[in-house]
């Protein structure tokens, strides 16, 4: 079921973009992984009249986190799987996530580059 398909798992804290493993998870029933997570960014316009949904990736600089993402789901919990159209905008953004270089390393401010932000 959803094999080759980009599923948006809605239930939880979080709502998930991304393959659904096929396989059985190892932790047992009830739990499930989605490969290649991404998920939705609230984004406000500028002039504050409107929200536009985006998708983002999690694992960010590479080797930070795994591509994927173990949920479970209690059986007495309410939870839904939609499919995504291939020729939808959701499914362009997931792709053009997995297809955006990731970053190698992360070079922390240092005290100048701070004075320098707040003009002292």
């Amino acid at each position: 079921m959803y094999k080759g398909e980009i599923i948006h798992f809605i239930g939880g804290i979080t709502e998930y973009i991304g393959e659904l493993d096929q396989t059985e998870h190892p932790k047992g029933t009830g739990w499930y992984r989605i490969k290649n997570p991404c998920y939705f960014v609230q984004q406000k316009s500028p002039d504050g009249k409107s929200i536009t949904l985006g998708v983002s990736r999690i694992w960010g600089v590479d080797k930070l986190y795994r591509k994927y993402v173990d949920l479970y789901c209690p059986p007495d919990s309410l939870i839904e799987i939609r499919t995504l159209d291939k020729n939808g905008g959701f499914y362009k953004s997931y792709m053009n996530q997995l297809e955006r270089p990731s970053l190698d390393k992360i070079i922390p401010p240092t005290g100048a580059d701070l004075q320098a932000v707040r003009g002292h």
